[in-house]
């Protein structure tokens, strides 16, 4: 059983970013993950999947670095700069703050113990709140 020519260049193209990011040697194992994440109806065919995927795999590393990142440039870049975008999390806003004039934030330790690695919950929450408002 073979497999449809866009399920081979969407293996091809994770197989190129992959060794791209990796310095020119790409890893089976994550290219596999992509695939699978990608298109979840391959899953029940994973076993022939994976054997395509590391020819796929060996074929990009026998390859030069040159030639890998010529190809992602020309090809690929588009998924390449999607996956750096991270959008930054920020803290929900307190609720009735428009009705004081200063906010003030407060780090109140647990009275039965020193300070410890748990307290950073809290106190980063507090500093965090305060560099809002």
């Amino acid at each position: 059983m073979s497999f449809p020519s866009e399920v081979i260049e969407l293996i091809r193209k994770y197989a190129y970013i992959n060794a791209y990011e990796h310095n020119g040697r790409a890893a089976a194992g994550p290219v596999l993950g992509k695939v699978l994440a990608e298109r979840q109806d391959l899953r029940p065919r994973a076993k022939e999947l994976a054997k395509l995927v590391a020819s796929m795999v060996e074929e990009v590393n026998r390859k030069s670095f040159e030639e890998i990142k010529r190809e992602v440039e020309e090809k690929y870049l588009e998924a390449l700069a999607k996956r750096v975008e991270v959008e930054e999390k920020r803290l929900p806003p307190l609720p009735n703050v428009d009705m004081y004039k200063l906010v003030v934030t407060r780090f109140a330790p647990n009275p039965d113990a020193p300070l410890h690695l748990g307290s950073l919950r809290p106190l980063i929450l507090s500093y965090e709140y305060a560099k809002m408002y």
